[in-house]
């Protein structure tokens, strides 16, 4: 638990902070890093040890696609998005023709350009947006809460389970605690920012109010897609008969391990501010 809570204070420390408080380019640079990163962990736990090449074409087109993202460059990235599908493709077909690959293998490595490429993507495009900067800090902040928030009041109050086959230990009384946290943070998180941001110059002032429904409709709905990434996560593990993804940071297990549950946000935030706001 230590380990833990200490691993998560240093990311916070050394990514989290500057990423917030940092112009856009800051996060790209940490999305370049940190989704290739995901990539691999995900492509090396479940694609077949002779058709890792696949995974290395993804890999190959993670930093274009986050960079068109940047760029909000949507022909660009539709392109790049089919150049990758026919490159794998083409890939898988000579390998499973040579025995090396299989269809599961294809399909895995076909999905990565959605998850966890695509979704992420969404995070550059919604630092880019208007009020960008308050938006990304409030989905992260969010998810965090919502993920501590279900963490303790599973582990204190939790009676009836809710996934078994999926997360034996996630419950009911976790999901409702996550909830109950990312609401209530949430809306403390938009009336702070809006005074604090005109005191500190760091802070970009948002450009307009925003509703109190809105902030409780995301921040619901944050805390789901937390719930729903981390249980996506778990169905890969499951599916693939592995404990974590990887080992790199203590007491959280691989990037993707840390990542599952903000990784679907991005996309539900920058979706859902798109066609409300």
């Amino acid at each position: 638990m230590i380990t833990r809570l200490l691993s998560a204070l240093v990311m916070i420390v050394v990514l989290a902070l500057p990423v917030a408080f940092g112009p856009a380019w800051v996060l790209l640079v940490f999305a370049m890093i940190v989704v290739p990163w995901c990539v691999y962990e995900l492509m090396h736990s479940t694609l077949s040890k002779s058709a890792s090449a696949l995974g290395y074409i993804l890999m190959a087109g993670t930093e274009g696609f986050l960079w068109y993202s940047y760029q909000a460059n949507f022909v660009l990235l539709f392109l790049l998005s089919a150049g990758l599908a026919l490159s794998i493709i083409i890939a898988g077909l000579y390998l499973f023709e040579k025995d090396m690959a299989t269809g599961r293998d294809v399909a895995m490595a076909l999905s990565g350009i959605v998850y966890p490429i695509g979704f992420f993507s969404f995070w550059v495009l919604l630092r880019n947006a208007p009020d960008g900067r308050f938006w990304m800090i409030f989905g992260l902040v969010c998810t965090f809460i919502a993920d501590g928030g279900a963490y303790f009041a599973g582990k204190y109050l939790g009676r009836h389970k809710l996934s078994p086959r999926l997360s034996p230990k996630k419950t009911v009384e976790g999901l409702i605690g996550g909830i109950a946290a990312g609401i209530v943070f949430g809306l403390v998180l938009g009336f702070a920012y809006q005074k604090m941001s005109n005191e500190f110059s760091m802070m970009e002032p948002l450009i307009r109010n925003y509703p109190v429904w809105l902030f409780i409709m995301l921040s619901f709905a944050v805390a789901l897609l937390d719930l729903a990434g981390d249980l996506t996560a778990s169905m890969f593990k499951r599916e693939f008969g592995i404990k974590d993804f990887g080992n790199v940071i203590p007491g959280h297990g691989g990037m993707l391990d840390r990542m599952d549950g903000v990784i679907p946000v991005g996309a539900a935030l920058y979706i859902i501010l798109t066609f409300i706001v």
